[in-house]
């Protein structure tokens, strides 16, 4: 017998309850999605005028299916649920998502009501995602549940956690699509009536396909059990925490989305530190973090190696390793002659590496090869930082032969920022990212993220 969340995440047959054949409502779109992406189990819609949709049988209702299935996704509103929780128990239903909002985040009458159903499903055996939640995603079996029409599953490490549906459908279509990192789980534990992120962690503690958990949070169910868990988690994987609520008036926009409870923001702060989760601070923050754990090779120290266009620039990336706890790297003397003949007469070999120093040279492709790659073999160079501006009329960078040339060297992380044309900028990132160089949208960011590695895994490698 596996973890509660198998069924959920992995089911064999799904009953899709309250499905409308009105396109672009929720259960249409989710019946697309399982349909699109062929999902591999049973469909079941449920709908009491039955007929078809999208191929597939509609049933009246829930007795009426063939088959006892894994896995309920429940769109009927929040007064009719009690009702069909029961007829789920006389089916021998045993795992339910709650899409329908009207609950705890709807003021005193859906507490009351939430407390009900809660009630109600423990006595049957039920076990309950949501409410007010958007039902999973899972790319290794093509599970999406999702009531957005998604462009594409891509598979990668990332798996993330949400108390507010709309938030996890956004971000894994931004994710895939503009960070170039996939997914390995969306989870959105709505309103965390009865599953919530403690089990969430615990399934993803054992997931092969996961190397990131990210959690997006409002509040927080058993604190104490939370911080157990991902002490735990945290030690086989990182744990990255994006929470809201850190100002009066964010607890109370909380409060109104999901029925948020009131945690005091320094002591949670302080908590989670002790459990060796990381907390990003902004939603910025919180998207580098997941990108660069994701993307990145374990760093072997805090020395940062940084190639750049301009002084200034590498000024800037100085401040930001004081910042966040990185060092620039004392290179070798071997790295300095490898670097040497491709750099003007004048320019001086050190780190940062300026390569404009005495002007834009004509060979900028070959001086940012040669130069990342003695850093990535210097053993005194940790991790590179190369800053790169793309300009359409006065250098060409050969990003493709760059690329190419690294692949032989490649063995640490390596992490980039970008600046230039629009167009350009966004040809080269998606060229470097497809690639495994993540980019990010300034030096400090690129830095802040990088901090955050290096301290995650030196804190491992103390345990």
């Amino acid at each position: 017998m596996g973890h509660t969340l198998k069924a959920f995440l992995e089911p064999k047959s799904i009953a899709l309850v309250g499905v409308s054949k009105t396109p672009n409502r929720p259960g249409s779109i989710m019946t697309e999605n399982l349909k699109k992406f062929g999902f591999a189990g049973e469909i079941y819609p449920v709908n009491h005028e039955g007929g078809e949709i999208l191929g597939f049988k509609m049933y009246k209702s829930i007795e009426e299916l063939p088959e006892k299935v894994d896995l309920a996704i429940s769109m009927v509103p929040a007064d009719e649920t009690i009702e069909m929780l029961n007829s789920c128990a006389l089916k021998g239903i045993k795992n339910v998502v709650l899409v329908s909002g009207g609950f705890s985040e709807s003021g005193q009458d859906g507490t009351k009501r939430q407390n009900e159903l809660v009630k109600h499903a423990k006595d049957m055996g039920i076990r309950i995602m949501g409410p007010n939640a958007v039902g999973p995603v899972n790319t290794s079996n093509n599970l999406a549940l999702h009531f957005y029409p998604l462009k594409f599953l891509k598979k990668g490490g990332i798996a993330w956690i949400a108390q507010s549906g709309q938030f996890n459908c956004c971000i894994l279509e931004l994710m895939n699509l503009s960070f170039h990192v996939g997914t390995s789980k969306g989870i959105d534990v709505g309103n965390c009536c009865d599953i919530d992120e403690s089990d969430v962690l615990e399934y993803l503690e054992e997931d092969h396909e996961t190397r990131v958990i990210a959690i997006y949070m409002e509040s927080i169910r058993e604190g104490k059990r939370f911080l157990e868990v991902a002490k735990r988690v945290s030690k086989k994987k990182p744990i990255i925490v994006f929470k809201t609520g850190r100002t009066e008036e964010g607890l109370r926009t909380a409060a109104s989305h999901t029925g948020a409870m009131t945690v005091d923001d320094i002591i949670f702060d302080v908590a989670l530190k002790q459990a060796g989760v990381i907390r990003a601070g902004d939603l910025d923050e919180f998207l580098d973090l997941a990108k660069v754990f994701d993307y990145s090779y374990i760093p072997r120290g805090n020395r940062v190696g940084v190639v750049t266009y301009s002084g200034g620039v590498g000024a800037m990336v100085a401040d930001a390793c004081g910042e966040f706890g990185l060092k620039l790297a004392e290179i070798s003397k071997d790295t300095v002659e490898k670097i040497r003949p491709v750099l003007p007469p004048s320019t001086k070999v050190s780190n940062p590496l300026d390569c404009f120093a005495a002007g834009a040279p004509p060979n900028i492709t070959d001086i940012y090869q040669v130069a990342i790659s003695a850093f990535l073999e210097d053993a005194n160079v940790d991790i590179v930082l190369p800053c790169f501006l793309v300009h359409s009329v006065m250098w060409d960078i050969d990003f493709e032969y760059i690329i190419s040339e690294l692949k032989q060297t490649r063995n640490k992380p390596l992490i980039a920022w970008m600046l230039g044309d629009e167009g350009l900028v966004t040809e080269n990132k998606n060229n470097l990212e497809e690639n495994g160089i993540p980019v990010f949208a300034s030096p400090e960011r690129a830095v802040r993220a990088i901090g955050a590695l290096w301290k995650y895994y030196s804190r491992i490698s103390e345990r």
